[in-house]
């Protein structure tokens, strides 16, 4: 006999209960993610290099689907928590000798603050958290393109607060440097894969299936007893603490911060990973970063040239760009769901879900 809350998935010579089948949509993405770094970990040192990247725009990314996915509010403003993230975790680690030489007006506690990289990440991701708090408190009150606008709105605030106040970053245009490198590529693939089954986790609470449902029909959810604004803060919230980390991964690998790195390139470039894939997933989150990522890689060779045999084989400067957003078109025009048409990784025999009383009669 089976319980009523288990029952059963009956495939041809397979049987899975469905908590099983729920964990299958996280070992996919795992799997794969683990899989991708191995093959391109060992192709080559520049495919390696791309490698650390393709992670950290996947923890971005991710980042991005835990509120965008699940809300289905667009936001364009969560660059600035990548900024944060990376801010905080370039303050707490660049020596202290190097941080009074290239900001000397910062405040003291900044000055002299010191931490690991890994308690510098943890605090970057509190620092990314709080402020997506903070502001969600305001903004999740909004929707659909005033939603949009406002938080394209907090990401401009971050941005020039990072670049004019002398008192938390250098002067105006200029970068901080000295950022010792402390993630190998294998710890940003743990970081990687954390942060997945985090957002893999938030996804299954009942506040994301509360903010689900707000999602799919925004005027019955509150009639429901949905409280929406509530379910948004805290996807806000867990999505602005990923984000950070991903924006601490990522100026570990670059080495150097400066403000006007956050900018519209990045924020839509990450979007475009979210929505190729397909925005509704987290699945469709993983696949857009990897294959965006991967195909990158490769256009990014072709300009520089591959020798095939008695041939070059070379594109024109800029051909990256344009042949991606040529791919991104094509696929938003003939698959708008995404690649994965917003679905997640599902178990690879179709189901016959059965009810008890007939399995218990079997």
């Amino acid at each position: 006999m089976t319980s009523p809350n288990s029952v059963p998935r009956r495939f041809p010579g397979i049987a899975i209960p469905e908590p099983l089948a729920k964990l299958w949509t996280l070992v996919v993405p795992l799997v794969v993610v683990w899989l991708f770094s191995f093959l391109a970990s060992s192709i080559s040192q520049t495919a390696a290099i791309d490698l650390g990247y393709a992670l950290a725009n996947l923890i971005i990314v991710v980042a991005m689907w835990t509120f965008i996915g699940n809300s289905g509010v667009l936001s364009f403003g969560h660059i600035a928590f990548v900024a944060v993230g990376a801010w905080t975790l370039s303050l707490l680690t660049i020596p202290a000798t190097i941080k009074s030489s290239i900001m000397p007006d910062l405040f003291p506690f900044l000055s002299d603050a010191q931490a690991t990289p890994l308690v510098a990440l943890a605090i970057a991701a509190v620092a990314g958290g709080l402020v997506a708090l903070l502001s969600g408190l305001a903004l999740m009150r909004l929707n659909g393109l005033e939603a949009g606008i406002a938080t394209f709105a907090l990401l401009m605030l971050v941005v020039q607060i990072l670049t004019y106040w002398k008192q938390v970053g250098p002067k105006a245009g200029q970068s901080m440097t000295g950022l010792p490198r402390s993630f190998d590529l294998q710890t940003v693939l743990l970081i990687a894969l954390l942060v997945i089954a985090l957002a893999w986790l938030y996804g299954q609470s009942r506040s994301a299936r509360m903010l689900r449902a707000s999602r799919d029909n925004i005027q019955a959810a509150p009639a429901s007893g949905v409280r929406v604004t509530l379910h948004r803060v805290i996807a806000f919230t867990v999505s602005g603490a990923l984000a950070a980390i991903g924006g601490a991964v990522w100026v570990q690998l670059n080495g150097v911060a400066q403000a006007s790195q956050f900018s519209l390139d990045f924020t839509f470039t990450t979007i475009a990973m979210l929505v190729v894939g397909g925005m509704r997933s987290l699945w469709g989150a993983v696949v857009g970063t990897l294959a965006i990522s991967a195909l990158s890689h490769a256009l990014s060779l072709l300009e520089k040239g591959v020798q095939l045999g008695d041939f070059m084989i070379s594109l024109p400067s800029g051909s990256r760009l344009i042949t991606l957003g040529a791919i991104m078109v094509i696929i938003l025009i003939f698959r708008p769901a995404g690649l994965t048409g917003g679905r997640e990784a599902m178990w690879p025999f179709r189901p016959k879900i059965t009810r008890p009383g007939a399995q218990a009669a079997e």
